[in-house]
């Protein structure tokens, strides 16, 4: 049996990391679509004042000269915090000791936009049985 203390610390580590990563890959998609449809970066400072939307170009020149492309930013961020949030992913696969399939459908939730949030729901459910925890219904 595992300590009580180790599962809540493995599944409230597990829903911290996936509204994070939720809501980074929801940011995500909105850069594609600024990007991809209207041909616009995300950009702060120099031109584009705190925050902006400056045109994209193909080789990187017409960039402004000073300031950050918080659209690459998003991208490096997100994608930092989806190895965490695969790790919290793995520990408590590994700690109820379910099925490869699960852990590839909680690993889905940090890829598919908005589906971190439904995932996360049905699985805490399916842990705080396991682990026979509390709801907190937080």
């Amino acid at each position: 049996m595992i300590p009580k203390e180790q599962a809540t610390s493995a599944l409230n580590f597990y829903r911290v990391s996936s509204k994070i990563t939720g809501v980074f890959l929801i940011l995500v998609g909105v850069e594609m679509v600024l990007k991809y449809f209207f041909g616009l970066l995300i950009w702060s400072g120099g031109p584009a004042g705190f925050l902006g939307l400056v045109p994209d170009s193909v080789d990187g020149t017409g960039l402004p000269v000073s300031g950050v492309d918080i659209s690459k930013l998003l991208l490096q961020v997100h994608g930092i915090l989806y190895i965490v949030y695969l790790f919290a992913d793995f520990r408590i696969w590994r700690l109820a000791n379910m099925k490869f399939q699960d852990f590839l459908v909680i690993a889905m939730g940090g890829v598919v936009p908005v589906s971190a949030f439904f995932i996360e729901k049905k699985y805490e459910a399916k842990f705080v049985q396991i682990f026979g925890l509390e709801k907190t219904g937080a």
